[in-house]
């Protein structure tokens, strides 16, 4: 299944916020994707936000999805959102999951400034 227009129009909406890093990942990113999958996308916004709470985080993610509503109508999509101190604890955990984005994901965006948090 080929949705690279829609990698594509999620790309160029999420940078509309100026993003830190658009990272693909998953069945697209290794090119295994079939009818059934969906567009993971992990997105690491430019700005210091740290969640209070759960509703914090709540509040924090629906902000960046809805740039993304349309497109999501059309075709599944898994987005993943950190600021910048939430990503660097991502990566502090060195899970398999983290491992496996940074190492096999493919960058579709990255912001000039690279010193992260």
């Amino acid at each position: 299944m080929n949705n690279s227009k829609y990698i594509k129009e999620i790309t160029k909406k999420l940078e509309t916020i100026n993003p830190y890093l658009i990272i693909l990942f998953g069945s697209y990113a290794y090119g295994t994707a079939n009818e059934d999958s969906d567009i993971d996308i992990l997105v690491v916004t430019n700005d210091n936000f740290i969640p209070k709470d759960f509703d914090d985080r709540l509040k924090y993610r629906l902000s960046i999805k809805r740039i993304i509503r349309e497109t999501a109508k059309k075709v599944p999509i898994d987005l993943l959102i950190y600021s910048k101190p939430m990503f660097k604890k991502f990566i502090e955990l060195d899970s398999s999951f983290s491992k496996e984005i940074l190492t096999n994901g493919k960058k579709l965006y990255e912001s000039n400034n690279t010193r992260l948090a």
